[in-house]
């Protein structure tokens, strides 16, 4: 090779290295060297139809942002109220978030887009929270609203990021949860659910279910616990001291869930044994409940490592008894009290498919520990009104 070709070569092979890094540099957004770190979700710059909208006759739209950002599993993470239509498209374009759909959408009905976790920064990974994107098709927004709250009633705990599902009462029945919800949300961390915009001229259904795939229905022939409340009114949104405003906690039992057991056992000696002396007072204020529930039995139990080991009933308004259990195995103890709602004395987890609620169940703040050669003396006051079907105003 002679010098004028070798140089030509180098010229030839600078230009072609260039010419990738250009490219390269431009299809794969980097971040930027140095600085401090960005903590900032992308912000939204445009958007096809804007924030509380009326009248709109949309086919797509169009959300641009000020950065480039990650889209993560938008079927599951982003839910609409009503549905959009079937086979409805999520994808991205350069700084741009698009949900497109074919055919139209509900006439003189507001929709209200919640995002989740669903778009985060394409670096750091920050995501927009709280996105509620509300608009509507007819001339102006529906203002009704229901709020509550899922709990289980058997531990007390909430539910973190169940479905909770509203049907119009008129095409409500029991194999609705296995189709689209009219309107459909997530409960929070705190177990907590809210719609809103909703129309105030319905009476609705509430069901409620686990639902790990996040489309907030249930696969046919998929059995699961199902909670319920029927003949829901909304209120107006923004009125919390209404009258017609209503907190509503809603029972829903863990998949799985075996209610403890009363073991047959034998008293230990008294040497190597310790005694239980209870004394209960149950209270004399029954409440707001839910209309028709009548005062049922309350039932108290000691639970140990092995099981119940002793029960005693209350059917009583402002009941104060004393009890005493002798001969205990030494070790830790629970106090629970189960609202027995159907009397047949035990504690029940309900089914769905026969109109029967779960039965609630609640435990003393503080375990007992018994010792051997010890009498552990203790006082449990306890609520008639069943803290579950409990109504807040």
């Amino acid at each position: 090779m002679n010098k004028k070709s070798a140089i030509q070569l180098s010229v030839y092979s600078f230009i072609i290295i260039s010419c990738i890094s250009i490219f390269t540099s431009c299809a794969l957004p980097a971040a930027p060297d140095g600085g401090a770190r960005d903590t900032e979700p992308p912000k939204i710059m445009f958007s096809s139809v804007l924030q509380a909208e009326t009248n709109v006759q949309a086919n797509k739209l169009i959300w641009t942002f000020d950065e480039y950002f990650v889209l993560k599993s938008p079927s599951q993470n982003i839910n609409s109220s009503p549905p959009l239509p079937q086979n409805s498209k999520f994808e991205t374009r350069g700084k741009s978030f698009i949900i497109s759909w074919e055919g139209d959408l509900i006439q003189n009905s507001t929709y209200v887009l919640q995002w989740g976790a669903a778009i985060s920064d394409l670096h750091e990974g920050n995501v927009i929270k709280g996105i509620q994107w509300v608009f509507s098709t007819g001339p102006s927004l529906d203002s009704g609203e229901v709020l509550g709250q899922i709990l289980d009633p058997w531990t007390g705990l909430p539910h973190k990021d169940v479905a909770v599902c509203l049907y119009p009462e008129k095409s409500s029945n029991d194999s609705a949860v296995f189709k689209p919800a009219l309107y459909s949300t997530r409960t929070n961390d705190s177990g907590f659910f809210r719609f809103e915009h909703i129309s105030k001229n319905k009476i609705y259904d509430i069901r409620s279910f686990e639902d790990p795939d996040g489309n907030n229905r249930l696969s046919p022939g998929e059995l699961k616990p199902i909670a319920y409340l029927k003949k829901i009114n909304p209120h107006e949104m923004d009125t919390v001291h209404s009258k017609n405003s209503f907190f509503q906690s809603i029972p829903l039992l863990k998949s799985g869930s075996i209610a403890d057991s009363v073991i047959k056992w034998s008293p230990w000696g008294a040497d190597s044994s310790g005694v239980l002396t209870l004394k209960y007072i149950i209270g004399c204020d029954t409440g707001s409940q839910r209309k028709g529930i009548q005062i049922k039995p309350i039932i108290l139990e000691l639970k140990g490592k092995e099981g119940v080991y002793a029960q005693w009933t209350s059917s009583n308004l402002c009941d104060s008894n004393t009890v005493s259990v002798s001969g205990l195995p030494p070790g830790k103890y629970e106090l629970q009290a189960i609202y027995d709602r159907n009397s047949d004395g035990k504690l029940n987890s309900g089914n769905y498919w026969n109109k029967e609620e779960p039965e609630s169940r609640i435990s003393a703040k503080t375990p007992i520990e018994i010792k051997a050669n010890w009498t552990m003396e203790t006082r449990w006051e306890i609520n008639r009104t069943d803290p579950v079907y409990k109504i807040f105003h």
